[in-house]
């Protein structure tokens, strides 16, 4: 019998039982690999209980822009604005292009309620001939909290 654990495949099969043990004790303890849902938390670029979060409404001026035929090398800008049309003030959170190409801007402060807010929206063309669609996530405390602002065009 002590030859048998000798063998390495048998120490290999009783370490990764250890570890498997040790795991599952761990788990139970801090709950890592816990897979229920929780539908009272808001999961968007931060995790809170839905209740304890102040959630608005936003009204886009308009969710595409088209800029047209421009020439590779121009920066073209345009302004998106977005009204809080809710009870509580309005947080943008983080804006994120979808490229490096592409950027969002605007003032950083809360809106408060029937208030609006420019979004200042760059594409830069240097490097990228041809027809253009770039997109802008807008995450803010709305549901759904992300909205996406478009820009195409054409680059000659």
């Amino acid at each position: 019998m002590k030859n048998f654990f000798k063998n390495t495949w048998v120490q290999i099969i009783l370490f990764g039982l250890m570890i498997g043990l040790i795991f599952i004790l761990i788990d139970n303890k801090y709950n890592f690999f816990n897979s229920h849902k929780d539908e009272n938390l808001y999961k968007g670029p931060i995790e809170v209980e839905k209740d304890k979060t102040y959630f608005t409404k936003a009204e886009y001026s308009e969710f595409e822009y088209d800029f047209g035929k421009v020439n590779e090398g121009d920066t073209v800008g345009h302004i998106f604005k977005l009204k809080n049309i809710g009870k509580e003030p309005l947080i943008i959170y983080k804006s994120r292009g979808s490229c490096d190409c592409i950027g969002a801007f605007s003032s950083g402060k809360n809106i408060l309620p029937d208030s609006t807010e420019e979004i200042k929206v760059y594409f830069k063309t240097k490097g990228r001939k041809g027809p253009q669609i770039k997109t802008v996530s807008i995450i803010t405390n709305t549901e759904p909290s992300e909205a996406i602002l478009t820009f195409k065009g054409e680059v000659k």
